[in-house]
């Protein structure tokens, strides 16, 4: 078989004709980009059979298992949505998010333990030592995609024409549940910063427990056309890039859980990290905070410390000698594929790692990822 990367081997066979079928015949390559077409049918056999697996299996009361499962599915259809408009990806987003929704506190009678109410997100026993509580990061795992379906379609007149009634629907999912943590956010410690409080821990919650929360606010701005939440999205990503350790390699690095003052030199963890990525490339395509050379660090702690080889992918933003134990979520880093063409083309190529083929949450979401126009200049 032949390595991508490496010349392909013409054996027993003269040179000049050697020559004469290079020149007619190109070996692939590991950075060329992948049709669109080949792309959108590897995402099709991957996502259309879980979604159909998945909405026929009973709703759950255990909201963490749909944020990190069905929710990565969700936002994929979102992404390859706004990347194609095609309308088949909007059947499958209505059927998977009408499916997440029954499986809702309020739908289902469960009482946040913490809250001591009924609350219209998705609570969880596993965390938080069988106690029932809804986290921040949960609800915004989930909600982001719904409120981004409804950006997309709200900003698509094909799109709207059909769907606005189901996107209008879900937004108020989304608004309702994001809405249930009003009072978890608090402002400072810095002048400039928020941040979100667990009423669980007692403390300030992990940088990408706060963010994911933050897409769903900044999804919801884009479907409703409104900055209501922008004041606090701008405060949590410069409390995050405020706690960002740059890197004489020009990379970034950071903890999974920095205190609110002083200073901490462990790394987190490159699936977790990928939420706080994609909150930081999305800020900057809303003019949030975040530069193109942030953008430019975060390029270089995928290609430096953490996509080493296909199969030396390390465990943490720091890199170090630790590899493989969350490989495919590099994929989850696809977003920076929009402004360099040189992730995307990495990515693509990882993407096709044979190993990774029946992958069924960061590889579809990768997918789409790369499937998104490129980011003007």
């Amino acid at each position: 078989m032949h390595t991508p990367g490496t010349p392909c081997r013409l054996r027993n066979v003269p040179f000049l004709f050697a020559v004469a079928l290079l020149t007619l015949y190109r070996c692939p390559s590991a950075s060329a980009e992948e049709d669109p077409t080949s792309l959108r049918e590897r995402f099709d056999q991957i996502i259309i059979p879980a979604v159909e697996k998945t909405v026929r299996q009973p709703i759950t009361q255990q909201g963490g298992e749909i944020a990190w499962g069905e929710s990565y599915q969700l936002s994929a259809l979102v992404e390859m949505l706004d990347a194609t408009r095609d309308p088949k990806y909007a059947d499958l987003i209505v059927k998977l998010s009408d499916w997440i929704a029954k499986s809702r506190d309020d739908r289902q009678g469960l009482r946040d333990e913490f809250r001591d109410k009924v609350v219209p997100a998705w609570s969880s026993t596993n965390y938080s030592k069988g106690k029932r509580y809804a986290w921040a990061v949960h609800t915004g795992m989930i909600m982001a995609p719904m409120a981004r379906f409804a950006a997309v379609v709200h900003n698509d007149p094909t799109l709207k024409e059909k769907w606005s009634k189901d996107a209008d629907r879900l937004l108020q999912i989304a608004e309702e549940a994001v809405a249930v943590h009003d009072g978890d956010y608090r402002e400072g410690p810095a002048a400039d910063e928020g941040y979100l409080y667990s009423l669980y821990l007692k403390k300030p919650l992990p940088l990408n427990m706060q963010n994911a929360l933050a897409r769903a606010w900044l999804a919801i701005d884009d479907a409703t056309h409104t900055p209501k939440h922008r004041e606090r999205v701008t405060r949590l990503a410069r409390f995050l890039k405020n706690r960002l350790r740059p890197m004489d390699d020009g990379s970034y690095v950071w903890a999974y859980w920095p205190p609110l003052e002083g200073k901490v030199e462990t790394f987190e963890d490159i699936s977790h990290a990928a939420i706080n990525v994609d909150f930081m490339v999305l800020c900057f395509e809303h003019d949030i905070v975040f530069t193109r050379d942030d953008l430019g660090r975060l390029e270089k702690t995928l290609s430096k410390r953490v996509l080493l080889a296909d199969d030396r992918i390390s465990d943490t933003v720091g890199g170090g000698d630790k590899f493989n134990k969350h490989r495919p979520a590099a994929l989850r880093w696809g977003r920076l594929g929009r402004h360099f063409p040189e992730v995307r083309d990495r990515l693509t190529q990882f993407s096709r790692v044979p190993d990774l083929g029946r992958e069924t949450t960061a590889l579809p979401l990768g997918i789409a990822y790369l499937s998104l126009s490129p980011a003007r200049p």
